[in-house]
């Protein structure tokens, strides 16, 4: 179940455990797969949680995050292709060639990957309206930058580059030392790399893009070996 850790959904059970234990480790109380039945409040300010177990847990302030929603409305009143978002092609081209979308609202065509998706990150906001820019003047342009985002969480730092949807990898393979949080992780299927997120290992995210766009077969001793340079594993 996504609840039972923190980003589990996307790292899957290897992985999610070093932000659950992260978490933990300063103090953080998580209730995971915990549901929220009442928000008790007094004087008009929220005081404690009350918990599907009935468990109350006290509290001077409440955030709720559930989540975000593509604003489709629009798209949707003109008529254009929705699903999960502005459908798009590569272009940032809706069903409508005269209207382009682009950022988080666009789930558009990715050429290395040949399929849509859509990635809620600022990159996207930044890059994307070009490539759109482009294309409504007429000229070439695909938006094909591997997907990416990052984080940091008190002392860790990560960054996340491609794309490894549930039940698409086969393997998860790590290199360096997940316990003291300095590693680098990549997402197999096939012997292929499908993302790789380096955590508190710094100025390897390009060629982590770099395996992913080339979509060799990489052997499994080569990418956990520290000694070889990520460079070395593919061909080009």
């Amino acid at each position: 179940m996504a609840g039972e850790l923190p980003l589990l959904r996307f790292l899957g059970p290897q992985i999610a455990p070093v932000f659950a234990d992260l978490h933990r480790e300063h103090g953080v109380d998580l209730r995971l797969g915990a549901r929220v039945t009442e928000i008790v409040g007094e004087n008009e300010q929220a005081a404690s949680v009350r918990l599907a177990d009935g468990t109350h847990i006290d509290a001077d302030a409440v955030l709720v995050g559930i989540g975000a929603t593509p604003n489709t409305q629009l798209a949707a009143e003109s008529d254009l292709q929705v699903n999960n978002g502005v459908v798009v092609d590569a272009s940032r081209r809706t069903s409508d060639p005269d209207i382009h979308a682009a950022s988080d609202v666009a789930n558009a065509l990715h050429p290395m990957l040949g399929k849509h998706i859509r990635v809620e990150h600022w990159a996207n906001a930044l890059h994307q309206p070009g490539t759109a820019a482009r294309s409504m003047l007429g000229e070439p342009a695909l938006y094909d930058r591997v997907p990416y985002f990052f984080t940091d969480q008190y002392d860790l730092g990560m960054e996340y580059a491609g794309y490894a949807e549930p039940g698409s990898y086969e393997d998860v393979v790590v290199r360096g030392d997940l316990a003291s949080r300095e590693f680098i992780a990549f997402w197999l299927a096939d012997g292929r790399v499908l993302a790789g997120m380096n955590v508190n290992v710094w100025d390897v995210n390009d060629a982590i893009q770099h395996l992913v766009r080339s979509g060799e077969q990489i052997d499994r001793d080569r990418l956990t070996d520290p000694d070889l340079p990520l460079e070395q594993l593919t061909s080009g």
